[in-house]
């Protein structure tokens, strides 16, 4: 029972969360080119040398930048430790930032200053730069900045913008420029003898100031006021905005930076972008309309760019933007394409209204069908089937199909609707009935068990012709069966193992009047359970009648050619014409007694007699 109940639960989850993703355009991409689209990718180098290859949405291997290109990425950052060879060394930089320019993507050069990360918690001084006084670190600075960027500007790249510092909340070479510690004069001088040396190389380069913590407009105010006062320049205010470290969901987050870069660019007349930014890969969605959401807000406001930081990376980075086991971009990706994609517990709803389940139609058949989109002006089109076959197509509402040439008998019908972004989605089938027809409930069981048995059907019929049968059954396995009509066998039916099922065949009757179905079982299986039997008429006729008498007896004084009914017990029924019986009694004075006697639905195995 336990093993039952998991299973069940199991599958309800599966179903429960399933969803579907309807996307929007937030923005025309093509549009805004002069914004920032941008992506730091220092780790691809390391990446690349372990062997890393990226697919393209379409799963094509192709170069990272290439693909990155394709999702709307104009513009890369790179890191520069101060280490003289290897990861975020200036040679491997300068190699980056070529490739960059052969791809048309302009370039953000980022000086950490150290030899390894700089980040809030770590600003280290780098272990070649022994003498710490601030005159000795000022002089420093300047001389590494220029360095990495007239090798970068020798090898024919010019930086659009330029670090200096990364993340610095509390200033940076700790703790000689650490704010909180009595550095802020210091952490001034370090800044502006990099800017000095940026315009040293290129006056076109733009410096960035970059904070983390992009909603906290008390922290940017603090440390900007400090620059401002002990006299440090720069161009621009870069900002870090993490959901996930500022423990913010995303449409707050984009508020509180918004409010933050709205406050910063008055209080300083200077711009701002961000710099830094990154969501879970397996909250893609989330992280989707995060993105997508802050840009389309940044781009109205007349923002200057937002960075991703490693979406290539995967594996050891838990908040790149790439799926590791297809390789390819996740949606996350689309937002830089202006592309917002959102999850619905359903996209289309399709149902057919017209014909009914098991509705007979006896004239003209009609489709009517109930269509919506969650999405206003998605739908394209509603194909309309009956049986395998398509029937129609239309392209607006009404959703209403009239269909000519359908045969008597049993058919499903069915749509499947389609939307602008190639979506479908598909309606329950419905089964009907087409021509006038007559149902049968119940039949003459005789003999009928597992081995054997007989199931007779009488029904009186206006005309001779074609008859269509259909059968719905119940079969525990394979039963054999030989039909027959008024004693004539027209051949076997095999009803296969199935539950609830239709069989179809067709008769011929010679004549009007009494029409005999006969079904035998063949094999030692026995009978299958038939819960009806439904008959058209397929030449034109009018629908059989039932003849459900139980018994027939021509009365005593033999008025006018009347005959009595009984029960098989002898009890009395009604007297009605002998022509409306469906069987001629001629020199007879009794027929033989059909009695269903049903319980509960079930037909009761009844023997004949003759009523005395």
């Amino acid at each position: 029972m336990r093993r039952i109940f998991l299973m069940f639960a199991l599958t309800w989850m599966t179903l429960a969360m399933h969803a579907y993703t309807v996307t929007d355009t937030i923005f025309n991409r093509s549009q805004h080119e002069d914004y920032a689209f941008g992506a730091d990718i220092s780790f691809v180098p390391q990446m690349e040398g372990w062997g890393t290859r990226w697919l393209n949405m379409q799963g094509k291997q192709k170069d990272i930048l290439d693909i990155l290109k394709e999702q709307g990425i104009n513009s890369i950052r790179l890191r520069v430790w101060t280490v003289n060879s290897g990861a975020s060394s200036k040679q491997e930089v300068i190699n980056m930032c070529k490739r960059a320019k052969e791809k048309g993507m302009s370039v953000m050069i980022d000086f950490h200053y150290s030899d390894t990360w700089a980040d809030p918690g770590s600003q280290t001084i780098p272990s070649a730069w022994n003498d710490h006084s601030v005159d000795a670190l000022s002089k420093k600075v300047y001389q590494h900045t220029y360095d990495v960027l007239k090798a970068i500007k020798d090898a024919g790249v010019v930086p659009k913008w330029v670090q200096v510092g990364n993340e610095t909340k509390r200033g940076m070479l700790y703790p000689v420029g650490q704010t909180n510690k009595g550095g802020s004069v210091a952490f001034a001088r370090f800044v502006q003898s990099g800017y000095d040396a940026v315009k040293a190389v290129d006056s076109t380069m733009q410096v960035i100031v970059h904070l983390p913590d992009g909603h906290d407009n008390s922290l940017y105010r603090s440390i900007f006021d400090g620059l401002k006062k002990n006299g440090a320049k720069w161009d621009i205010i870069g900002l870090s905005a993490y959901p996930r470290w500022s423990h913010l969901d995303g449409p707050t987050m984009i508020t509180r930076v918004m409010n933050n870069i709205n406050d910063l660019k008055a209080r300083y007349k200077t711009p701002c972008m961000v710099v830094e930014t990154g969501h879970y890969p397996n909250k893609a969605i989330e992280g989707n309309q995060y993105l997508v959401g802050l840009m389309d807000r940044m781009i109205k406001n007349g923002d200057l760019g937002c960075f991703y930081w490693e979406p290539e990376s995967m594996g050891g980075y838990d908040m790149g933007a790439w799926d590791e086991s297809s390789r390819r971009p996740t949606v996350m990706m689309d937002a830089f394409l202006g592309v917002k994609h959102t999850e619905v517990s359903w996209l289309m709803n399709a149902h057919l209204t017209s014909p009914t389940k098991e509705e007979s139609v006896e004239e003209d058949l009609t489709l009517i069908a109930n269509v919506r989109h969650i999405r206003a002006k998605r739908l394209k089109a509603v194909d309309f089937y009956v049986d395998k076959n398509l029937v129609g197509t239309l392209t607006e509402s009404p959703w209403r199909m009239s269909v000519e040439g359908v045969e008597p008998g049993y058919h499903t019908a069915w749509i499947k609707a389609s939307d602008t972004d190639g979506n479908t989605q598909a309606s329950d089938t419905i089964s009907f009935f087409m021509g006038t027809s007559t149902r049968f409930d119940s039949a003459l069981l005789t003999d009928a068990d597992q081995r054997g048995g007989t199931a007779i059907w009488n029904m009186t019929i206006s005309a001779p012709g074609r008859y269509r049968l259909l059968f719905k059954y119940s079969a525990p396995n394979l039963r054999g069966t030989e039909i027959r009509v008024n004693s004539d066998s027209i051949g076997r039916m095999f009803f296969v193992k199935k539950t609830d099922a239709l069989m179809t065949q067709d008769i011929e009757a010679k004549e009007s009047g009494l029409l005999e179905v006969t079904l035998r079982a063949t094999g030692s299986n026995g009978l299958p359970d038939i819960a009806w039997l439904r008959i058209f008429p397929l030449d034109g006729q009018k629908a059989p009648e039932q003849t459900d008498l139980t018994g027939v007896s021509r009365p005593s004084d033999d008025r006018d050619g009347l005959v009595d009914v009984y029960t098989l017990s002898g009890v009395w029924i009604k007297r009605v014409p002998e022509s409306q019986l469906g069987i001629s009694l001629g020199n007879q004075s009794s027929a033989v007694v059909v009695l269903p006697n049903c319980v509960g639905g079930t037909p009761n195995i009844v023997r004949k007699q003759r009523l005395k």
